[in-house]
């Protein structure tokens, strides 16, 4: 392994365990305090309030209810307002934490509700206070179910942090699916997974010692290891800042990101700028994140797409620059013409709106189907009003079409998953042409058009070395230069 790919495996365990501990500290003392409210407020207990603890009842269980990718992006407005960016580890934190105190709450609820009612009666008759009895008896006497809760708790946040990257977050998930899934690397796909396995086993063993002895000091000093080494990050990360020029750059992950790091190298050595890197999962946020100042630019959009986002969303951003068309492809590992394709084919487009009307538009060009007029470039399987060979078409992840290759009968498959899945454009039955609207553009924001400093991320993108690491990873015309022809 490179050790471009180690340096990301050792910043990708810190994200990880960084979001984790954090999210899972916050998350297990606010959850605590709400799982003890759900079980004092039941009817004939401490504090009794029925109608509280429905209340109570009904905001866990929604929030417990809102799948974790949904609740990450529908909560963006708290996470700027409670972090200040909709983006990178600490934005992820925010929504792991939400996600994690409904979790632990209830089972906080249980283990309480398991206490000796002799107990607590006890207690009160010795008059206890209501505080006095959470404290000294519930809690106490809970401890072992709550440390086993709590540790079910942290494993399921390192299940949750896979899923950062759709927010820029990072972490091992993340790595993982943008080497092991989007570039087809299983080397990097079972390092990660080795590690992640070994992280819930430590936190297991951990976590069962610790129920066993009754004791929070081994979690205590762990949280004081790991309090240092992030105040120590923080510290790094204000006193490390760079001195030179700096932008951060959206990018969506995959192959990109290996032109971007060649973008980085031009960036520093010949225009004295510091390219910061902002991957992403999901083709929403990056022009969130644009809009709202928490990255300078991105590059990953055509300009159809950019226009509708515009229209839909009110962003003030725009394009200023055009980078490369990478012509989309229909390929087939059955046959080895599209007039050889049998009535009902079945076949896998992408499901993201930009590329799936961008397959449809292709399949038309093709003679397969035809299209209602109105359609535009976001056309939908809904709007085919013509489809002689009745073909079946099945909407995929953009990555997984080319494993999912030899069980269709053609696939649309972006360039990105080209060349990673060991095929080549030259192979592809019918693909685009250089005038295919689909040139991939750097977007800013409206108000920075003229910056000097986007301008200098202009000149990177359009210099002799990007073009050329460009041409070995998109080989055999999968990457046109799109500004020659502007």
């Amino acid at each position: 392994m490179s050790q471009l790919i180690n340096s990301d495996l050792y910043l990708a365990l810190w994200q990880t365990i960084y979001m984790v501990f954090i999210s899972s500290f916050l998350s297990l003392i606010l959850g605590l305090g709400l799982g003890v409210a759900l079980f004092i407020t039941r009817p004939n207990q401490l504090l009794a309030s029925p109608s509280l603890n429905k209340v109570l009842g009904s905001i866990v269980n929604i929030t417990r209810s809102v799948p974790f990718v949904i609740l990450m992006i529908g909560i963006i407005p708290l996470t700027r307002l409670l972090v200040g960016s909709t983006i990178g580890s600490n934005a992820a934190i925010v929504p792991l934490t939400l996600a994690a105190i409904p979790f632990f709450a209830r089972i906080a609820e249980t283990a309480l509700s398991e206490v000796d009612l002799g107990l607590i009666e006890a207690a009160e008759a010795m008059g206890a206070t209501p505080w006095q009895i959470i404290f000294k008896v519930l809690v106490p006497e809970a401890l072992p179910s709550l440390i086993s809760g709590a540790t079910l708790t942290i494993i399921s946040l390192i299940s949750y942090s896979a899923m950062a990257g759709a927010v820029g977050g990072g972490g091992l998930g993340d790595l993982a699916i943008r080497y092991g899934y989007q570039r087809f690397d299983v080397i990097v796909m079972l390092e990660t997974v080795v590690i992640l396995v070994i992280l819930v086993q430590m936190v297991q063993m951990l976590g069962d010692y610790s129920a066993k002895l009754r004791s929070l000091r081994g979690f205590a000093v762990l949280s004081i290891v790991l309090w240092l080494c992030c105040i120590f990050a923080w510290s790094y990360s204000y006193f490390a800042a760079p001195k030179q020029d700096s932008l951060k750059v959206g990018i969506m992950s995959g192959t990109e990101e290996q032109v971007m790091q060649v973008a980085q190298q031009v960036a520093a050595k010949q225009y004295n700028l510091n390219l910061q890197l902002v991957t992403f999962d999901d083709y929403i946020l990056p022009n969130t994140a644009l809009n709202f100042g928490n990255i300078d630019a991105n590059i990953f959009q055509t300009i159809p797409y950019l226009n509708n986002q515009i229209a839909q969303r009110h962003y003030q951003i725009a394009w200023i620059a055009k980078t490369f068309v990478y012509p989309m492809g229909l390929f087939s590992k059955k046959y080895n013409n599209l007039n050889a394709l049998p009535y009902g084919a079945i076949v896998a487009i992408p499901n993201d709106p930009s590329n799936e009307g961008r397959a449809l538009l292709l399949l038309q060009k093709a003679g397969l189907i035809k299209l209602n007029p109105t359609a535009g470039l976001f056309g939908t399987p809904s709007d085919v009003i013509s489809n002689p060979k009745n073909i079946q078409l099945k909407a995929l992840d953009a990555a997984s079409i080319p494993r999912a290759l030899p069980d269709v009968d053609l696939a649309a498959i972006t360039n990105d998953y080209v060349a990673p899945s060991g095929l080549n454009l030259t192979q592809a039955l019918f693909k685009e042409d250089a005038s295919a609207p689909y040139a991939n553009i750097i977007v800013v924001r409206t108000q920075d058009q003229n910056n000097p400093l986007l301008q200098k991320l202009v000149a990177v993108m359009h210099s002799p070395e990007v073009i050329k690491v460009t041409a070995q990873l998109y080989p055999s015309g999968a990457a046109i230069p799109a500004w020659t022809a502007s």
